[in-house]
């Protein structure tokens, strides 16, 4: 299972990125710390290498929130959205209030390091999105509901959404992971917990 990421992209292309939650520093071989990184970027770059993230290593509000690493930024967040669209406050609020933020921060969160992860990751084609969506259409007998949000979409609609929901979830990205995550215009972001590892890639 610690390969899950490889049996993924066997299976439906792309890269693949573990995602692991620690609630002390683990004592990892390898994993390289970064700081002042988007989260959606750490992601880019965990494809290179393994990464180890602290608090210290996101400079996103949006992500400190979603991780829980900065449970009252609300306001910072809301600012910093309405000075980059022009949605109006009450439209902001409504999106910020279905927003996924982890519970309970963990101390470290690992990008492709070694062991079982919590979920995985990847930037994916609509094409390669539609096999993995009928994948679970087969295995449940029913649709897939998803909700889109151009709010924190990879911090917390992937991420903090899929280890909270435990469910396959799906994100258009936002302006800024479009940019410093590279998600091309022809790219969705895909998470899968644990718990359908099986279910996809059995």
């Amino acid at each position: 299972m610690d390969r899950i990421n490889w049996k993924f992209s066997k299976k439906f292309g792309r890269h693949w990125v573990k995602v692991k939650f620690y609630k002390e520093k683990p004592d990892l071989k390898e994993g390289k710390r970064v700081e002042g990184v988007r989260f959606c970027e750490a992601i880019k770059k965990a494809i290179t290498y393994p990464l180890l993230l602290d608090t210290g290593s996101i400079a996103c509000e949006g992500a400190q929130y979603a991780l829980g690493w900065k449970p009252g930024g609300k306001n910072e967040i809301l600012k910093s959205c309405k000075e980059k669209n022009l949605l109006s406050m009450k439209a902001l609020r409504s999106m910020f209030s279905k927003s996924s933020q982890l519970e309970a921060p963990f101390e470290f969160i690992g990008l492709n390091t070694e062991g079982e992860p919590d979920l995985i990751v990847s930037f994916m084609a609509p094409q390669e999105v539609h096999e993995m969506v009928k994948v679970y259409n087969y295995h449940y007998g029913d649709s897939l509901d998803v909700s889109l949000s151009s709010m924190m979409p990879i911090c917390g609609g992937i991420v903090a959404k899929t280890y909270r929901e435990e469910q396959f979830s799906l994100s258009f990205g936002c302006d800024d992971s479009r940019k410093f995550a590279e998600m091309g215009r022809d790219t969705l972001a895909v998470g899968v917990p644990k718990k359908l590892f099986g279910v996809f890639s059995p």
